[in-house]
């Protein structure tokens, strides 16, 4: 019996570590710029919006100082935290948004990222939210693509603040969220051979903006 426990250990801890090398190398294989593509402070990178269309959006989606709460739940420990403005976005969140980002591009970009994070807080507690390899690539792609494009604007604005941490805040919501990734490549399995990053990380958000999800929350919002 104790050799059975043993050995069902060791497995576990190969798929533990499996799991973290095949994270590690399309982190670094996606993320990571080349030795031949030097830092370029002056290089811009377009976002799917400008000031304009971004503050509009921040209208439709009811996000400003003036709606959020009165009083806001800073240490909420719950996975999904507190939204009383019922915008769809947590209200510590989004908070921290509007406080930390003077362009309006920035505070929709944050909004637009709570959209896959969300679904692997989601995944985390149930299994059957993503159902098939390619919902699950789909959500791996955009959750890492999300993460390259804030790591390429850094590189022009150094003062930028991915807001990665801000939304994954608590040990709970880490946890859920490397839970949530290696949940991701179990179903993805043996077709990670499928996985195709876009060669323009910020994109991303332009496919958000006009995913069936946040373009219904948008027209219901502008219907009340």
């Amino acid at each position: 019996m104790c050799g059975i426990v043993m050995l069902s250990l060791k497995g576990l801890y190969r798929v533990k570590q499996g799991y973290r090398s095949l994270m590690l190398i399309l982190l670094t294989a996606y993320a990571a710029p080349s030795q031949s593509e030097p830092r370029d402070v002056n290089h811009h990178i377009d976002l799917p919006f400008n000031q304009y269309s971004a503050l509009t959006l921040l209208a439709k989606w009811q996000v400003s100082s003036t709606e959020l709460p009165a009083f806001i739940e800073m240490s909420n420990d719950s996975l999904f935290g507190t939204d009383e403005n019922e915008n769809s976005v947590r209200d510590d969140y989004e908070k921290a948004l509007l406080n930390a980002y003077q362009k309006p591009e920035y505070v929709v970009m944050g909004l637009l990222s709570t959209h896959v994070w969300q679904r692997l807080l989601q995944l985390n507690v149930d299994v059957n939210t993503i159902k098939t390899n390619k919902e699950a690539i789909s959500l791996l792609v955009n959750s890492m693509s999300i993460n390259h494009c804030y790591y390429l604007l850094q590189q022009v604005d150094q003062n930028l603040m991915s807001p990665l941490l801000v939304y994954f805040n608590t040990q709970q919501r880490l946890d859920a969220k490397k839970n949530a990734e290696h949940q991701l490549l179990t179903i993805i399995g043996n077709q990670q051979h499928k996985i195709e990053f876009p060669t323009e990380p910020c994109s991303v958000f332009a496919n958000l903006i006009h995913s069936e999800p946040i373009q219904q929350y948008i027209e219901i919002n502008n219907n009340i």
